[in-house]
């Protein structure tokens, strides 16, 4: 490995495009001396052919992108996209398309990093480029959740990982987990977030892939850190200052800095934060997270009462997030105006400090209500918590200070009336919450589309995924197919040995039927051991070939019952095709319908494709 620099004594020969495509494990190795060697190809650059110099600056890119080289990595990037014409292979625009949007997400320029993803996307479905599919769709989640778009940004990734499962890759499947941590931090699940970024890291390690653990270790610090687990926040923190050894540029400290800064200040050690932030911040690192320090860092000085640096650190992540409209009314830029509130109220501008704290509360309360769902309800029941805990220490904080200002009669009659108003706030945003999180139970049950017992998918959303499939064959003249099946004798089967055994059969023969299926078909249970496939690209002769492929499989499968007994299981199954005379889904599931009727009826165990009766 990493000894093909001079490898062929044909120089431009040894670096085809071919060559380039092979590198991409060595790269996420060893990315560090494998970008010295790439360097040292570009020297000769004008001896690569065009395509194989594009495939050059797309593994350049590659490596950069790990070991954080953000300025060069976007230059490359730059470059390779003016180099594309109208013979450069679809699987090079795709993957620049890419990165061009990691460039444009990391500059907080998140419509337009959204626009490039979907281009990337767009580019590899049509050519077919699964991998590449995959994993664009994996960024364009993660961006989606930065902009607190949960639910999007997880149907996002379980398309993806679908994807990523049908295509066995195990580095694409860590990656997603990796951002299904980050998504699931950022929405206060922190058990499913640390389980995700455990799966990561694990994968990560046993191919050797070292930027990757190190960044799944910085997800494990950070969701530590989102749970106030500070101490092993910090501990992850430092490890991953250790895992970053890999690569010479000092900038990635700059993840570590921002790390420990954000930790030490929710910790309560503003004097360690300042010191960590302080760091950060003379360091080139993200523009978006520089937002946050300096929200953290204001914090601090209102605590230690230098009103004027806080004023200061507000003022300059505003400015921050005014280059960044994609995050308006997002609870990033809303925190600014609860910091504006400390700050009024450190002033002792009371009245000012409660109107910017309500505004911050009432704001948020309606950023939850668009994005809810059954994760989001934890997040506004937390911010609920805060809400209450904030405004009791603004109240006995104004008491103590109007104790020495105003007779004690006057005090008590404007402790009274604010109580009233704070308690009628608290009732009406908690009678909120509870209706928001009955629309959102309700929204996620009716969005699940997958068979609890089976792990197929279930009848609604199968039949829906029939007629999307549907559509797109009128659209581009396509053959589909689908095989109706159910389980023979399957009321004796439960009567006999139980429904436990029978539970466990419909389970055993759905794995059995998606690992006989082609990848792009789909299985769905619609009803009790009744199933339905889709087969696109297939005619009814293709049909019946896997049909009776599967009724082979699963004959020939051995099921156990808990005394041992091995009991035979067969289906029957029915086979319609889509076709000039059968163009809606109606008609062709009760055309597959009464090709399992006949199948049955001819002694079950038997495939057969419907014919029009003469």
């Amino acid at each position: 490995m990493l000894l093909w620099l001079f490898s062929f004594s044909n120089w431009a020969d040894s670096y085809s495009v071919d060559h380039f495509r092979a590198i991409a494990d060595d790269v996420n190795r060893a990315p560090y001396p494998v970008y010295q060697q790439l360097l040292a190809i570009e020297k000769n650059k004008s001896q690569l052919s065009d395509e194989a110099y594009l495939w050059f600056l797309y593994r350049k890119a590659h490596a950069e992108t790990l070991l954080y080289f953000h300025d060069d990595f976007a230059k490359t990037v730059e470059l390779g996209l003016s180099l594309i014409d109208q013979y450069s292979s679809a699987e090079v625009v795709a993957s620049l398309k890419s990165y061009a949007g990691l460039v444009a997400e990391r500059k907080g320029k998140y419509k337009k990093a959204i626009a490039l993803f979907k281009e990337a996307m767009s580019i590899a479905e049509r050519e077919n480029l699964n991998s590449i599919y995959t994993q664009t769709k994996h960024y364009h989640a993660y961006t989606l959740s930065l902009t607190e778009l949960y639910e999007s940004s997880l149907s996002d990734l379980q398309e993806a990982y679908v994807e990523a499962y049908a295509l066995e890759d195990q580095f694409l499947i860590a990656l997603i987990n990796e951002t299904y941590g980050a998504v699931y931090g950022y929405m206060n699940e922190y058990d499913k977030s640390i389980e995700h970024y455990n799966r990561a890291l694990d994968t990560y390690s046993r191919l050797g892939y070292k930027p990757y653990v190190a960044e799944a270790v910085y997800g494990l610090a950070s969701t530590y850190r989102y749970m106030g687990e500070y101490d092993l926040a910090i501990d992850k923190f430092n490890l991953y200052r250790e895992n970053i050894a890999y690569t010479p540029n000092q900038d990635i400290s700059y993840f570590g800095a921002y790390g420990l800064g954000m930790t030490y200040a929710e910790k309560g050690d503003c004097p360690q934060a300042l010191a960590a932030i302080s760091t950060a911040l003379s360091m080139n690192g993200q523009i978006d997270y520089d937002a946050e320090l300096l929200k953290k860092q204001a914090q601090c000085f209102i605590e230690q009462g230098e009103l004027t640096l806080a004023e200061q650190s507000i003022d300059q992540a505003s400015e921050i997030f005014a280059d960044m409209p994609q995050l308006e009314g997002t609870r990033w830029t809303l925190e600014l105006i609860k910091l504006r509130g400390h700050l009024a109220f450190a002033n002792k501008e009371y009245e000012q400090a409660y109107l910017l704290v309500q505004d911050f509360y009432q704001r948020y309360t309606k950023v939850q209500e668009k994005n809810s769902n059954s994760q989001l309800i934890r997040v506004k029941a937390a911010m609920e918590l805060e809400r209450q805990n904030v405004e009791v220490s603004l109240l006995q904080q104004r008491n103590k200070v109007q104790q020495l200002q105003i007779a004690e009669q006057a005090l008590e009659n404007r402790q009274q009336t604010y109580l009233i108003v704070v308690t009628l706030m608290v009732l009406v945003l908690i009678a909120m919450l509870a209706i928001n999180q009955y629309r959102a139970k309700q929204r996620i049950l009716s969005l699940s589309i997958t068979d609890p017992l089976s792990g197929s998918y279930n009848r609604r959303y199968i039949f829906n995924h029939l007629d999307r499939s549907i559509e797109s064959r009128s659209a581009k003249q396509g053959e589909l197919t689908i095989l109706l099946f159910d389980i023979d004798n399957f009321k004796e089967i439960n009567d006999t040995y139980g429904h436990p055994f029978g539970d466990e059969v419909i389970c055993r023969i759905v794995q059995i039927t998606q690992e006989t299926l082609r990848l792009g078909d789909s299985v769905g249970r619609i009803g009790g051991e009744e199933f339905l496939c889709i087969l696109p690209r297939a005619d009814a002769e293709q049909g019946k070939a896997i049909a009776t492929r599967l009724k082979d499989n699963i004959q020939h499968a051995l099921f156990t019952t808990e005394q041992g007994e091995q009991v035979t299981i067969t289906i029957s199954v029915g086979v319609s095709e889509l076709s000039n005379d059968v163009t809606d889904r109606g008609t062709l599931y009760v055309n597959a319908d009464k090709a399992l009727y006949e199948a049955k009826n001819s002694g079950k165990n038997h495939v057969v494709i419907f014919q029009v009766k003469g």
